[in-house]
């Protein structure tokens, strides 16, 4: 017993380390990623640092529910590839300790992830995505332009399709197309050069336009006017326009209770209620990965013999391929072609199967063709590379 709390505490300590550092890691990329998608909304757009922060908050919990599995995954597997490198593996089987003893230090980690994934999935992730929303009409309720696209029609504020041809910053846009239909007697359609945002009264904001022409029909279809202008003012209703974005909560935004109250709303075959049952499904099925990467990280690491550069392009590739086949089950599911159920857990069956096999004939000692043939590919590798090198000198 004493033997086994040594060799628990000492497992523990091997797989904490990297689980951190590769949970700092991953979560830091995927914020560059974030930050420099943001990045155009200070450059550009004049949004304060305070407001990006904010909103790089609120994404956290997003990014923590993909790299917490990662983490654990690229933990496991890096600890137990240290020891079977060390042969420390070995010397743990000629003492008598079977690789079934050290599973609860593996499953200790692998629980504490699956709680910190399901209190994130569970509460922290729609927290965050509601504010999120909530920050992003809030700043274009003041700075409009925030909503606008370059070549797009958009139909954002009510009344109005707006075309810009370019956003070059600083709230300005460049050869604006406006077709005005809040008034059904006078419609009328806009040209100008360029325009820019003002704050108006509450609620109101004004886009001014330069150098321009306004073109109306008569109602009758028959007679037609043009006027130029120099200024224009188009008055628009920002207010009304967050409030009406926001009165409607996504699916993304919504709590358990939320979702379970919105569903049974929904008629069974609408593609609402397929949605509302991924994301339903999403919030047990994402936490769970954390067990299925552990157990696939277990036999990858005791069976290698190869250094951790390989155990994290082994790890990042394992987890690849798992999000790549979520992404593919998401798409699926949403449009109806198969249930819900199978494809929110077809990932998790599919990895956790292949790491009960893999384990299993890591039990037996039995050979693994799959982990043999990755093992042997940096050892390809090495060889490629000296042949080619021996071949560029011969030359």
């Amino acid at each position: 017993m004493f033997k086994a709390r040594i060799i628990h505490r000492y497992l523990l300590l091997e797989m904490l380390t990297p689980f951190f550092v590769s949970l700092g890691v991953f979560t830091f990329v995927l914020l560059m990623a974030k930050i420099m998608e943001l990045t155009d909304l200070v450059v550009t757009r004049g949004v304060g640092l305070s407001v990006v922060g904010r909103l790089l908050l609120y994404t956290m919990p997003y990014f923590l529910v993909f790299t917490i599995p990662m983490g654990t995954l690229l933990a496991v597997l890096i600890a137990f590839l240290r020891l079977s490198t060390d042969n420390e593996i070995t010397a743990l089987k000629a003492a008598g300790v079977s690789l079934v003893r050290l599973l609860p230090s593996v499953a200790a980690l692998a629980l504490f992830s699956w709680f910190a994934s399901s209190a994130l999935a569970f509460w922290a992730l729609p927290w965050g995505n509601s504010k999120f929303e909530d920050m992003v009409y809030k700043v274009a309720q003041s700075q409009a332009d925030l909503a606008l696209k370059e070549q797009t029609f958009l139909d954002t504020f009510p009344g109005l399709v707006i075309y810009i041809q370019k956003l070059p910053g600083g709230g300005v846009l460049k050869d604006v197309f406006i077709v005005d239909q809040r008034d059904p007697k006078k419609q009328h359609t806009i040209v100008a050069r360029q325009g820019k945002f003002f704050p108006g009264k509450t609620g109101k904001l004004t886009l001014r336009l330069y150098e321009g022409s306004i073109h109306a029909v008569g109602e009758d279809l028959k007679s037609a006017q043009t006027a130029g202008f120099d200024t224009y003012d188009v008055t628009m209703d920002a207010g009304a326009f967050v409030a009406q974005k926001r009165s409607d909560k996504h699916e993304k935004e919504m709590y358990l209770s939320e979702l379970l109250a919105l569903r049974a709303k929904l008629p069974p075959d609408s593609k609402k209620r397929y949605l509302v049952d991924m994301e339903l499904l999403k919030k047990f099925s994402l936490p769970f990965a954390s067990l299925v990467m552990a157990l696939i990280g277990l036999p990858l690491g005791i069976h290698s013999k190869s250094g951790r550069s390989w155990g994290v392009a082994v790890a990042l590739g394992v987890f690849m391929s798992y999000y790549l086949l979520l992404s593919a089950a998401w798409s699926f599911g949403t449009s109806g072609y198969y249930p819900p159920m199978l494809g929110m857990w077809v990932p998790n069956v599919v990895f956790a199967g292949l790491g009960m096999t893999m384990f299993r004939r890591e039990l037996k000692e039995a050979p693994t063709p799959l982990l043999d043939t990755l093992e042997a590919l940096p050892r390809l590798i090495a060889r490629l590379r000296s042949w080619r090198g021996g071949a560029a000198s011969g030359i």
